[in-house]
């Protein structure tokens, strides 16, 4: 499946929504206001471990994992 197959798929945006919520600890009494939302995204951005956890999980949804390689 290539990338204009998934971005089509809700399930794709759900799961990738999901990933970056949970690898920056995002729990749902964060969604309850736009302050909390700010303030969660203000600790991702400040905490490269958070930032790294979400490249990997987002890499990890959009790379095609049925290939032999990085020649592929």
């Amino acid at each position: 499946m290539n990338i204009k197959d998934k971005i089509k798929n809700p399930y794709f945006w759900f799961g990738l929504v999901s990933t970056i919520a949970i690898a920056a600890n995002i729990d749902l009494e964060t969604l309850t206001s736009w302050a909390l939302l700010g303030e969660a995204l203000e600790q991702i951005v400040m905490n490269p471990v958070k930032i790294g956890a979400i490249i990997v999980n987002v890499t990890a949804i959009l790379v095609n994992h049925n290939t032999k390689g990085l020649k592929d």
